[in-house]
């Protein structure tokens, strides 16, 4: 239905613009599934219903560097063109709430945060079901995106926030069993169509990094060093033969709040760790909120 999610729920269901799984929110459409015939009877959203040229169109339209093709979509709104409306599910703009293919956010979509943290544990079956849905639309959304960009992309961008910023919200072995397979799916067919993939990861994820490298991600995006366990240090040394890293600026400290000289000084340590022998993209670890001055970005973007 026009102006609603692939969920069919409200693109903006609360929280800040949207953001967020709390229970106020609502707009759960599987959260009182109790069984996998309730998934079963779920209407999941079909690839057939998406226009994939549009996106070749808008990126033959961008400045001749690389370009990005993003797993994110877009609901045309009556006053908005093909080529708006593709641009704003991500294609050269951020994407909104709700507009991107992740499987753990998917699921906390489908059944809520806490639910689906729950149905882990206590009826893998009816999360397996869903993860299976979205699997399959993934990826035959996936192939399409790509067979229409083919020869006009240069990276694939998709993403997952599965962590915190003190760690992954399920266990290892969990994220192994329930998610990393389709993950890796979604890498080897970018692959297939001779694409860098670029992986968006909020958080701290140490156990599991090795797994995404061994999957064949070319570049992490967001890279918090000043979490714990993201020291950058142990990064470069530990990976920065296998990927590239996007970000490691801090947005929710040094852009906001610091000075100009401090911006730069963390600019110019972070190319002096991450930079060493290349391998970095020098960037804010995340969307630059609108608390942080103009001039701490203008510092960053000159440094």
């Amino acid at each position: 239905e026009r102006g609603l999610t692939i969920w069919g729920t409200e693109p903006n269901a609360g929280g800040y613009e949207g953001y967020g799984y709390s229970e106020a929110r609502g707009g759960y459409p599987l959260a009182g599934a109790a069984s996998v015939a309730d998934v079963e009877g779920f209407d999941w959203p079909d690839p057939e219903e998406f226009d994939y040229e549009v996106v070749a169109e808008v990126l033959r339209q961008a400045p001749d560097k690389a370009r990005c093709v993003r797993s994110t979509y877009s609901v045309q709104q009556d006053s908005s063109s093909r080529e708006s409306a593709a641009r704003g599910s991500g294609v050269q703009q951020p994407m909104r709430e709700g507009a991107w293919f992740p499987i753990v956010c998917s699921l906390f979509n489908l059944f809520g945060m806490e639910e689906t943290l729950v149905k882990l544990r206590t009826e893998p079956m009816v999360i397996e079901a869903a993860i299976s849905h979205l699997e399959v639309f993934i990826l035959e959304f996936t192939r399409r995106q790509l067979e229409a960009t083919r020869g006009v992309a240069d990276i694939y961008w998709y993403g997952d926030d599965f962590s915190t910023q003190r760690g992954i919200m399920i266990s290892p072995d969990d994220w192994r069993r329930f998610v990393a397979p389709t993950y890796r799916k979604v890498f080897e067919l970018a692959k297939g169509y001779g694409l860098k993939v670029w992986f968006h990861s909020c958080g701290t994820f140490r156990p599991v990094l090795p797994d995404l490298v061994d999957m064949g991600i070319d570049v992490w995006e967001t890279v918090q060093v000043h979490l714990p366990g993201n020291e950058p240090e142990v990064l470069k040394r530990e990976y920065g033969r296998d990927i590239a890293f996007y970000g490691a600026i801090n947005t929710q400290q040094t852009l906001p709040f610091g000075t100009t000289e401090d911006v730069r000084a963390e600019v110019r340590e972070r190319i002096r760790v991450l930079g060493q022998g290349g391998g970095y993209i020098c960037g804010p670890d995340h969307t630059i909120m609108p608390d942080v001055p103009v001039d701490n970005v203008l510092a960053m973007l000159d440094e």
